[in-house]
């Protein structure tokens, strides 16, 4: 980033560029609460508060920042940023509308804000009530869905609402000159899209509100949703201004999300984190990428560090239990779960992590109800679906644990433990070609985790092809750190083949590692 020097020891931020993007996020705050996008706000306010504003909490002198303002606009504005104040105009009758229907809408009384700003023609209320609108469909939704994996649950009750606000918003980009398109109506128009499984489609507008008004989160994320392979990724950043800290932040999320924990992604966080030193986002995504890595000491330490600065962050917290669970810390388990409760124990997060330590006592009914119960509260709580469907394994109800990793990659196709978890109970009833399929995907997703080249391999064996089996389990060596067990797979196959060369030398490499050992 060019309002950076790198360097190891000396790395500063220009005041400037700082003082600009406290402007600006401190602006972008105001206009998203404005608009009822809560969740984005608050992303907003703890990246405005984990600013490296120096000595004092706002920049030196407004006067000298101006002075020199070309060098941070660089990285903060681009040819195709809107003046989004542009959207905020509207006559005094429907601003009076407008503020009733947004107090409605904090109280979660969507439809009647839909009702108030029925008549209102300008951008700004045109978004916020297709947006109650879309709300409202999803709530109704989910009453019309009863139990979690009854027969009225999932893709058979759709949101009602979708195809009327697909309508609406082509209608208006139909009629409206595409230089004044409104950033938050073409965000709503991409989050429609994808609820109607159209992910490709909801891309151009997504990247088109991204363009127009980068400082919301909401948009980023829904255009995470629309990658699904790590190959994608260079051709949206290319659609995009690339040197944002937006985009930079862009970046190192779907990084994260598709299991990249290079060194590249890393250096790229870090220059985040130069600017926004005590932004609790960073050091979770860190915590993240260590934990997609293995690295799971580093990671429980990055949490511990979050914990201890912001104790009752429910946020990414259920991600924490799972290190906990593998690392098998029962006690530290238990006082995450009971902090959490304290919290706020109707978040799906809480239910997750009370769930987790339940599983780690091998009380697998009970962490069912929490992982259900997770589930009531918010169906597309992703981590719910996977870990319930290993309970289900674990009680050997392979029907709903398939079921429950379906739902898991019905919410997020990029999610490997569901892929991986398909793979595992299909082969738990030695239906082999479908396991084959699943793993194949989790390896796609995670083609540098052993454990994926493993599964293969041993699906290759189950299938008597021994070639493939070989050749996965090399892969498998190839990661990991000459894993006795894998050795002994190679030497046994080689041994099948007839390669008895090969057989004994996997052997000999066997018994040098466990004798290390």
């Amino acid at each position: 980033m060019s309002s950076m020097t790198s360097g190891n020891e000396s790395l500063h931020v220009d005041p400037t560029f700082v003082g600009q993007l406290q402007r600006d996020l401190e602006l972008a705050f105001n206009v998203l609460s404005d608009r009822c996008l809560y969740e984005s706000a608050k992303w907003t306010a703890e990246a405005l508060i984990g600013l490296d504003l120096g000595d004092d909490d706002a920049p030196a002198d407004d006067a000298d920042i101006m002075q020199d303002a070309t060098v941070a606009r660089t990285q903060l504005e681009y040819a195709d940023a809107c003046d989004i104040t542009m959207f905020d105009r509207m006559p005094p009758s429907e601003r009076r509308k407008y503020t009733l229907a947004k107090a409605c809408f904090s109280c979660r009384e969507y439809d009647r804000t839909v009702m108030f700003l029925d008549k209102c023609d300008s951008p700004k209320c045109m978004f916020l009530r297709l947006f109650a609108k879309y709300i409202s469909g999803e709530k109704k939704k989910e009453e019309r869905s009863e139990v979690i994996l009854g027969p009225l649950d999932g893709d058979s009750t759709p949101n009602k609402e979708l195809a009327i606000i697909i309508g609406e918003l082509e209608q208006y980009f139909r009629s409206s000159d595409l230089s004044k398109h409104d950033p938050f109506l073409l965000y709503l128009y991409g989050i429609v899209l994808i609820k109607h499984k159209c992910e490709k489609a909801a891309v151009e507008p997504l990247i088109r509100s991204v363009k127009l008004y980068p400082y919301n989160w909401g948009a980023w994320l829904e255009l995470l949703a629309c990658v699904s392979t790590i190959d994608q990724l260079p051709s949206i950043l290319a659609q995009i201004p690339a040197s944002h800290i937006m985009a930079k932040m862009f970046e190192v999320v779907t990084s994260q999300e598709l299991f990249q924990s290079t060194d590249a992604v890393f250096a790229t966080l870090s220059q985040l984190e130069i600017v926004f030193p005590n932004f609790q986002f960073l050091k979770v995504q860190r915590a993240l990428l260590c934990y997609h890595a293995l690295e799971y000491n580093e990671s429980e330490k990055l949490f511990d560090t979050v914990l201890t600065v912001d104790p009752h962050r429910l946020d990414d917290m259920d991600m924490y239990s799972n290190i906990l669970y593998v690392t098998e810390q029962r006690a530290k388990l238990a006082y995450l779960a009971q902090l959490a409760s304290s919290t706020d124990k109707f978040r799906p997060e809480t239910c997750c992590i009370i769930a987790n330590y339940y599983s780690l006592k091998s009380e697998h009914e009970k962490a069912v109800v929490y992982y259900r119960r997770a589930l009531t509260l918010n169906r597309n709580c992703l981590g719910a679906w996977t870990l319930m469907g290993h309970e289900y394994v674990e009680l050997k109800n392979i029907r709903a644990a398939i079921e429950s990793y379906r739902r898991a990659i019905g919410v997020n196709s990029k999610d490997v433990r569901a892929w991986y978890g398909l793979g595992q109970a299909y082969e738990v009833i030695e239906m082999y070609y479908y396991s084959f399929f699943y793993y194949q995907r989790a390896a796609a997703l995670k083609p540098y985790d052993h454990r994926m080249w493993v599964a293969l391999g041993n699906c290759f064996e189950k299938l008597q092809r021994p070639t493939e089996a070989i050749k996965a389990y090399k892969r498998a060596l190839s990661l990991s750190e000459m894993e006795v067990s894998i050795l002994q797979k190679l030497s046994s196959l080689h041994a099948s083949i007839g390669d008895v060369a090969s057989a004994a030398r996997y052997s000999q490499l066997c018994k040098e590692a466990d004798t290390q050992s």
